[in-house]
């Protein structure tokens, strides 16, 4: 039997928890920069997981491998390499 969805939640940021956080504001305060990925959530205080690893919030958070770099930034990496490489040299 699947479980009933959480009107309220608790939310851990490091040794910080905050307690009564309504599950409908989550997306709202991911948009906002107020919840990171980072952050983790429970519904009962025991379990907790990252917000960027939830099933349902984890399409709000980019990651790494879907950020493109703008055209031309290995090139300019690779000149600024080979520069400090002479600074330093």
């Amino acid at each position: 039997m699947p479980a009933k969805p959480l009107k309220i939640v608790m939310i851990r940021r490091g040794t910080s928890k905050v307690s009564n956080v309504s599950s409908e504001n989550l997306i709202t305060f991911i948009r906002k920069k107020v919840l990171f990925g980072t952050d983790e959530l429970s519904g009962d205080g025991k379990n907790w997981i990252r917000v960027d690893r939830h099933y349902q919030l984890r399409k709000y958070f980019v990651s790494v491998e879907e950020i493109n770099p703008p055209p031309g930034l290995e090139e300019n990496l690779e000149e600024m390499a080979d520069l400090l490489k002479d600074i330093n040299s």
